[in-house]
């Protein structure tokens, strides 16, 4: 990964924006532009982060860590200096010795430990939110980090292959959900990028504006649609992954559903053209898709805000959004996970969900799961 090359960019955006430092405490950011092994996917921010990641105008970028942090003896792998801090008294020393000007942006300004450190080393500073900095050039990413990122959505895939087998009557939610996690870290994955989900709706239920009212303890019978959703970080990157399958013959109404869902997601990325369609232009081909299908009012009801996914990357959801009045256009290097869903209450809750690729051409989906794959013995 160019470390050097993203920091001198952080480095030229801070410039652009009129700071005169930044401070990133653990965090997306953090990891982008450090590669130190700091654990925080899944997680908020710390409210008193242990390593901290700081830019300031004139001056070669550092990180500050606290002496009990576990990445002290890593060594980095980005041409940043390292400084431990022994005590919070030597952290403010480092701080005020660094960190000069009156302007100072920060991640995340509501956390007030953060703030309170920044004000201590620079007495009346203006400290703003300087997150998007640092997420805006992590929107676009290199060959290195699609590479990587190929990888992780190859090991998605594999799990979902080595999981349908056990998609058999009288398994439940809570055994799949675990049986997922178990596999994605037998097969080389640092940890899921979220708590694995696999969803039953029984056919022919009552219809209920919660979808999801399966007893958790029951196992699978026939008649029921199974939806999943998971990921898994590797080597620092996430994936998120999506698919549906139908316990027995399904009826045609519902693999009708899945079926148009799957055709209509292929058009999508089929016409997803780098400078030609915007984020918020994406919900309507898909929808328009549906509508030809028959089935565009379930989507509708499903996503009324018409929020079709999200980038991702170091972080599971990433900047920009796929949704309605985003205006950002699609550019080669974006990564991004489109997720329609449709949901027929007390019939069905469907959902699919790929990593795509926004090449110098179009698009390309990472994910290459089965598309074909819905209904699994009884």
């Amino acid at each position: 990964m160019d470390y050097a090359g993203r920091l001198e960019r952080l480095n030229e955006a801070m410039m652009c924006s009129d700071l005169d430092g930044i401070v990133y405490g653990v965090g997306p950011n953090f990891h982008y532009f450090t590669g130190l092994p700091v654990s925080w996917q899944r997680e908020a921010e710390p409210e008193e982060p242990a390593c901290l990641l700081v830019m300031a105008t004139g001056s070669p970028p550092r990180v500050i860590m606290d002496s009990a942090c576990a990445c002290v003896n890593c060594k980095p792998t980005s041409p940043i200096e390292i400084d431990v801090a022994g005590s919070p008294d030597e952290l403010n020393r480092m701080l005020r010795r660094f960190l000069k000007g009156k302007r100072v942006g920060i991640s995340r300004p509501a956390n007030h430990y953060l703030r309170g450190l920044v004000s201590q080393a620079v007495p009346g500073a203006e400290i703003v939110d300087a997150e998007e900095l640092g997420a805006n050039l992590r929107v676009c990413k290199d060959a290195d980090e699609i590479a990587t990122l190929r990888e992780a959505v190859v090991l998605t895939d594999r799990v979902m292959e080595k999981v349908v087998d056990h998609i058999r009557p009288g398994i439940t939610q809570p055994q799949l959900q675990a049986r997922i996690a178990a596999t994605g870290l037998a097969l080389g994955a640092q940890d899921v990028s979220f708590p694995s989900t696999a969803l039953y709706v029984k056919s022919g239920t009552n219809p209920t504006e919660d979808p999801f009212t399966y007893p958790p303890e029951k196992g699978l019978v026939p008649g029921t649609s199974i939806a999943f959703d998971f990921g898994f970080v590797l080597d620092g990157y996430c994936s998120d992954f999506g698919r549906s399958f139908y316990c027995g013959p399904a009826p045609e109404h519902i693999s009708g559903a899945y079926r148009a869902l799957q055709e209509s997601q292929c058009h999508l990325i089929s016409q997803m053209k780098p400078g030609q369609l915007t984020l918020g232009e994406l919900f309507g081909v898909i929808e328009e898709a549906l509508d030809e299908r028959g089935y565009g009012d379930r989507l509708r009801a499903r996503l009324p805000e018409g929020n079709l996914g999200h980038q991702i990357g170091v972080d599971l959801h990433e900047d920009p959004r796929l949704r309605r009045g985003c205006d950002v256009l699609l550019k080669p290097g974006m990564v991004m996970a489109i997720e329609p869903k449709l949901w027929l209450p007390g019939e069905y809750y469907l959902r699919v969900e790929d990593i795509v690729l926004i090449t110098d051409e179009g698009a390309e989906s990472l994910t290459v799961f089965d598309r074909e794959m819905f209904e699994l013995p009884a």
